[in-house]
């Protein structure tokens, strides 16, 4: 065989084998390319579902705020209709003191029947009762049922904004000003009588675990 065939096959091999390594650095670069676009896909789907999942659960929450003015409303309605609400709220028959001599509030049936306490109960550090927070504790004491609706259960607690149990006075309760009876119009003259500011904390249970405390100072004025 001559010279000439031997150097053309020598540089035959030399390109295949060239072509060879040409192609399998190619191939290492694709696989690290689709390699890093696998990640950046499952990357984008977890992120995406992470937004549905907050979206969500920013629906559910706001759903469940809204739910809060129904017990709102139950609350005002038992503050407006229910006689025993005005009639009992200041009694001290069997109070322990300082308001009465007693170890027991007589009356203490009637206010839980209303979801009412006559004066201030202990509260967590964001001002919630903590009766309120304990859903069995809470329904076992307080005799008025939760409502349920879309889903969503609210309860709800009146407390008079007072120290202790007995008159609504000056030095003992939260009072929004003076107001005549009969009348709209605040003032402060002979005749006219204390009135009270209660606060009203609604628990609202939503789907997902959602959960939301709302409050309202509120008074209203006697007939």
């Amino acid at each position: 065989m001559s010279n000439h065939a031997i150097e053309c096959r020598r540089s035959l091999c030399n390109r295949q084998a060239g072509s060879r390594g040409q192609g399998g650095a190619v191939l290492a670069v694709v696989l690290v390319v689709l390699v890093a676009m696998m990640l950046g896909g499952v990357s984008l789907l977890s992120s995406v579902d992470t937004s549905a999942l907050l979206s969500g659960n920013i629906g559910f929450k706001r759903h469940s705020i809204n739910s809060s003015g129904l017990g709102l409303n139950d609350a005002l309605k038992v503050m407006k209709k229910e006689a025993n609400f005005r009639a009992k709220q200041e009694s001290i028959a069997g109070c322990p003191p300082p308001a009465g001599t007693g170890t027991a509030c007589s009356d203490a049936p009637v206010w839980t029947s209303l979801n009412f306490y006559p004066r201030l109960l202990e509260t967590d550090e964001n001002g919630v009762p903590v009766v309120l927070k304990d859903k069995a504790k809470f329904d076992g004491t307080f005799k008025v049922a939760p409502v349920t609706t879309q889903g969503n259960q609210t309860r709800f607690l009146i407390e008079r904004m007072c120290n202790s149990y007995g008159p609504s006075t000056q030095s003992n309760c939260m009072l929004s000003a003076y107001s005549p009876r009969g009348g709209t119009v605040w003032a402060g003259k002979p005749g006219s009588i204390a009135s009270p500011l209660y606060r009203i904390t609604v628990r609202t249970d939503g789907v997902r675990n959602s959960q939301t405390y709302a409050q309202w100072i509120v008074a209203f004025t006697e007939e």
